[in-house]
């Protein structure tokens, strides 16, 4: 759609010349380019009726208009200016007309020259303008000439109805042509499966609000980002013919939520994007309410169950709000998008089906994040690493049997910062296959120094944890390269893997842990019992060895019990699966005898040895083995320090 199609014919300001005005620009100065090229031609050859004069200053003048639009002279001009010209010209053609004194003259064929061009770039009401105009002028310059009325009104009707039809057909093909742009532009700013209007619309229109509220300062603008929860596991499980079908209901449901007043678009995959534009509030607050009341009423007006093709299926949506003037900086579309995405991807962490604005502590924390990020990049450089070992020790004999390796980060900038912190950092940020890497070559190097020193025996191990991340094809040959190289068997090397990130690339994880396993490393599931997996997911899996998350120890001989009927019912489980069980966090002695009397396997946690240096492990089992056994059995309720 052209501009006066949209909205009129509006002078511009100053800036550059829209891609409209300029090819107008440039069509127009070809047309009188064209149009010299034959003045001239004409006064080469045999031209009876014309004067040499008036086709010589015809062509002149049309050359100069030409080179001065084709050259792009005219970019900045206002669109009016054009209507001008086209005016201009045709006066010019009339006085030449005139000139000849013969109405029946070729010089009437220059009226031609810009009725075409106006019909087609102009709208209908414009280009009739332009007709009218120029039939007045012929209708002036027959007057102004001595001869015979009625010739003249022949010659009126014949050129007259000569340039309405030439106006008509070019006018209607270029109304086609239009509709043709319109269609396909639509067509590019709308998702053909849900009917929304697409990113690029989104962002069109975005820019547009953003321009309003920040230059006329009509009220405010606020981005919500709506993500489908578990929308992979449904494409997983049913297909994505069910997927589809879920995104169709689900945007029909969304644009009766929000109503006709929101822009409503479908980012890709499972993300929607609602923008709505607040006018300048009544009364303090009043748009912060109607946003709130909105927001609750996408999470829960998109929360319920779908009656699709293969069966109900439940959908449940987190959304991530923005607006401008939210304290965060400029209120750009990019930084309203950001700002969105960071509140969404909160919105989901804390747990899914809500809502989350940004706000001065998201702020707060993106730009922390955005520093140890960059820190966290040069850390292992700069020798700002370092591993602490944990002793696992069993229940039975009372012996450490193994140790955990776990990662810390000192900063020279921030000082300590918690692994709860930088490791999903590192995993957001592709870090962790370095990072991961060199854990596991200090690991093993450490083991190894261990071994030919005489410090351990033939089965002490070392457990390393593993992202989700680093289960790649190729990681299983790469960890028993790392095992040959120092020379470790591979049963001293356990690999500790989350359960939330088996539940994540099942298929390329199991792969993995299988032919690890198959090798002789032993493969242990890591906060067994936070990852919500079923039975028979843990089934399918290549484990060795189940560690009970802390937050089931904790509980331990007080409250209601539940906790040791979780412990006792793992510590079931795995015996009837051939595995060890390690209990993690035991911090007292009534914990400790509680899973003693479970019988659980193995021993982890303050109480039984703090994360230290290698060295100070070391020194530990050095004292255990000169002084036997009973230096490093387990300790009484006197011996309970943290």
């Amino acid at each position: 759609m052209t501009s006066e199609a949209a909205g009129g014919e509006r002078s511009r300001g100053p800036g550059p010349a829209p891609l409209s005005t300029r090819l107008m620009a440039r069509s127009l100065g070809a047309l009188y380019l064209c149009g010299s090229l034959v003045g001239f031609a004409y006064l080469l050859l045999p031209h009876p009726g014309v004067r040499d004069s008036v086709a010589a200053t015809m062509a002149v003048l049309a050359l100069l208009i030409g080179a001065c639009l084709a050259c792009g002279l005219a970019d900045r001009a206002p669109r009016w200016s054009f209507h001008v010209v086209i005016a201009v010209i045709q006066l010019v053609v009339t006085i030449a007309y005139v000139a000849q004194q013969e109405p029946l003259s070729d010089a009437r064929l220059f009226y031609l020259w810009a009725t075409p061009f106006a019909a087609a770039l102009f709208t209908r009401p414009t280009a009739t303008a332009h007709v009218v105009w120029t039939n007045l002028c012929f209708a002036v310059a027959l007057r102004l000439m001595p001869g015979d009325p009625l010739v003249d009104l022949r010659v009126l009707l014949l050129t007259s109805a000569t340039l309405v039809a030439v106006a008509v057909l070019v006018a209607t093909l270029a109304e086609a042509m239009r509709r043709g742009q319109v269609r396909l532009a639509r067509l590019a700013e709308q998702d053909l499966l849900s009917g929304l209007p697409n990113r690029r619309a989104l962002e069109r229109h975005l820019a547009e609000s953003v321009a309003r509220s920040g230059v006329a300062r009509e009220g405010s603008t606020h981005l919500a980002l709506l993500d489908l929860d578990h929308f992979k596991h449904v494409n997983d499980t049913y297909g994505h013919q069910a997927g589809d079908e879920l995104i169709r209901d689900v945007s029909l449901r969304l644009r009766a939520t929000v109503g006709a007043d929101a822009f409503v678009a479908r980012m890709g995959g499972d993300e929607f994007a609602v923008v709505v534009r607040e006018p300048a509030p009544g009364s303090p607050g009043a748009a912060e309410r109607a946003l709130t009341r909105l927001l609750d009423a996408l999470v829960t007006g998109l929360s319920a169950d779908v009656e699709l093709s293969v069966g109900r299926v439940f959908s449940s949506v987190s959304v991530g709000c923005a607006s401008l003037g939210d304290g965060a900086g400029a209120g750009s579309t990019e930084d309203l998008l950001r700002r969105a995405d960071v509140a969404l991807y909160r919105a989901k962490a804390d747990g899914r089906r809500r809502w989350r604005a940004f706000d001065d502590t998201l702020r707060a924390e993106v730009e922390r994040t955005t520093l140890l990020s960059n820190g966290l990049r040069h850390a292992l450089a700069d020798g700002e690493l370092s591993l602490v070992h944990q002793p696992v020790v069993d229940r039975v004999s009372g012996q450490v049997r193994g140790v955990e390796v776990l990662l810390r980060w000192v900063s020279a900038s921030w000082g300590p910062v918690a692994p709860s912190e930088f490791v999903p950092l590192a995993e957001e940020t592709g870090l962790i296959a370095g990072i991961g890497d060199w854990v596991l070559e200090e690991a093993v190097a450490q083991s190894s120094r261990w071994r030919v020193g005489g410090v351990v025996d033939e089965q002490f191990y070392v457990a390393v944890n593993v992202s989700g991340r680093q289960f790649v094809p190729g990681f299983d040959q790469h960890v028993l390269a790392v095992l040959r190289r120092h020379g470790v068997p591979p049963h001293c090397l356990v690999v500790e893997v989350t359960e939330t990130a088996t539940l994540s690339e099942e298929a390329t994880t199991t792969e993995v842990m299988t032919r690890l396993r198959a090798a002789g490393v032993r493969i242990a599931l890591d906060d067994f019992g936070t990852g919500y997996s079923s039975l028979s997911h843990l089934l399918r899996l290549p484990v060795d060895i189940l560690k009970i998350d802390r937050s089931f120890v904790s509980g331990l001989g007080r409250g209601d019990g539940s906790e040791r009927q979780v412990v006792s019912a793992v510590t079931g489980l795995a015996a009837s699966l051939g595995m060890h069980v390690v209990a993690e966090g035991v911090e007292t002695a009534e914990q400790l005898a509680v899973l003693g009397e479970l019988g659980v396997d193995g021993l982890q946690g303050y109480l039984l040895g703090r994360p230290v240096p290698a060295v100070e492990v070391e020194e530990r089992l050095l004292a255990a083995r000169g002084a036997g056994t009973a230096a490093d059995t387990l300790p009484g309720p006197r011996q309970v320090s943290r």
